[in-house]
């Protein structure tokens, strides 16, 4: 491949996860498909990725991925993984639109 890799961003949104990171399992396992010792043009092709975990907060999961995407240097895929409950707290879906 030429040129630099790709720049991937993971946003896990988790009340539980972001008072536990240890409880998330999602950041690990994508940084593993991302940077995969067994699949060399995978790994050339892409930079480990960025991780971060927020609460279910609108500003939260708003702030981050306006970072993520309004910034300098942009990424150039942006996962997220969250919002499977169905609590009042949980805004991950409505964030979207």
């Amino acid at each position: 491949m030429s040129g630099p890799p790709l720049t991937t961003a993971i946003l896990v949104v988790s009340d539980t996860a972001s008072r536990d990171p240890k409880t998330d399992g999602v950041g690990p396992a994508l940084t593993a498909v991302f940077t995969d010792d067994q699949k060399p043009t995978r790994r050339d092709k892409w930079a480990a990725p960025t991780v971060k975990i927020v609460p279910d907060d609108e500003s939260q999961i708003q702030q981050a991925i306006r970072e993520w995407t309004d910034g300098e240097s942009p990424y150039n895929l942006i996962l997220t993984s969250g919002g499977t409950g169905f609590a009042v707290r949980d805004r991950t879906p409505e964030v979207g639109r």
